[in-house]
């Protein structure tokens, strides 16, 4: 069946990274629907009354048109995935919060020249250790392909289960986290790079920042 196929192979198209939605669930979210509806319809689980409205499209020559993608069609924005301030189970990325995305749409070029746009992840910053350059619920844009660190750059780095994003120093053998609000905390975060007792990794680089000017 040629059109059942077409619409399975279409939707399965329109969900992931840099695509129109996604994953399953924020697609049924915008159409209304439940997200087990589109899994299953995607797996070709359901949909038998489909099949048969199908078979008479077949027949009578109709085809489905779905619109291009990002990554193919020439349009040059993509919006990267949400992320929760929460690592994954291996603690070098961060989880994506899938009842939150398209928040921004970046120019994929602009993203290429940045770093890798596969990589990047858009992070709510809580808290003011970094004001004024980044204030509480302020939206950075963190490359997970960037983890090695450079002076003064600033960099998301997960702290046991924590989240934050600091500015990095090095000394020998250490990593300085250091703040820009001095009177939040006046003093820089100490990593020991051999040291077995301090459980933390480098997130990526934060290579932009969103922000309301007020």
């Amino acid at each position: 069946m040629g059109f059942y196929n077409d619409l399975v192979e279409g939707l399965r198209n329109m969900i992931g990274q840099n695509r129109k939605y996604a994953n399953p669930t924020q697609m049924a979210k915008a159409c209304g629907v439940a997200p087990n509806q589109i899994i299953r319809y995607i797996k070709q689980e359901r949909g038998k009354h489909i099949q048969v409205l199908a078979r008479v499209l077949d027949e009578i020559g109709a085809r489905i048109i779905f619109p291009e993608d990002n990554a193919s069609s020439g349009n040059d924005f993509c919006n990267p995935p949400k992320a929760l301030a929460r690592a994954d189970r291996d603690g070098e990325k961060l989880n994506i919060d899938e009842e939150a995305q398209g928040l921004l749409a970046f120019s994929i070029n602009w993203m290429a020249e940045k770093g890798n746009p596969d990589s990047m992840k858009l992070l709510t910053v809580t808290g003011n250790a970094m004001a004024p350059r980044i204030e509480d619920g302020n939206h950075v844009l963190v490359d997970e392909s960037q983890k090695d660190f450079f002076e003064g750059r600033i960099y998301a780095v997960r702290i046991d289960e924590e989240i934050l994003v600091r500015r990095v120093a090095r000394e020998p053998g250490k990593i300085l986290l250091l703040s820009e609000n001095q009177e939040i905390s006046p003093g820089p975060i100490v990593l020991e790079s051999n040291n077995p007792a301090h459980n933390w990794a480098p997130i990526g680089r934060v290579v932009f920042v969103a922000k309301d000017l007020l």
